[in-house]
């Protein structure tokens, strides 16, 4: 079987945990929380007004599938950059030195 590692000594991760801010447990648990809550408030506002997140700020034509799509879009070359970073960043720390 064979496992990628990911060596975090060159990534910008805190492999510990500890302190509160960056990637650090602390900080990932409150993220989440809050995203919860932005979930729970935005299905709220929903039920209360009839209209979608788009049509409570006032985007009720078909822009807002655009601005939707250009978000996914956006949202997927983030992280398809992300994991090929930090991919690079393993194969370049594992790549021996020539002298």
């Amino acid at each position: 079987m064979i496992t990628n590692k990911i060596n975090l000594a060159n990534t910008n991760v805190n492999p510990t945990g500890q302190g509160v801010f960056g990637f650090s447990n602390f900080a990932e648990i409150w993220n989440g929380r809050m995203a919860m809550i932005g979930i729970v408030a935005a299905l709220a506002g929903e039920i209360t007004t009839g209209k979608g997140i788009l049509g409570q700020v006032g985007i009720n034509t078909s822009g807002g599938d655009i601005l939707v799509g250009l978000f996914l879009a956006g949202f997927t070359a983030a992280a398809i950059i992300g994991y090929y970073a930090v991919k690079l960043s393993n194969v370049q720390a594992v790549a021996p030195e020539s002298n």
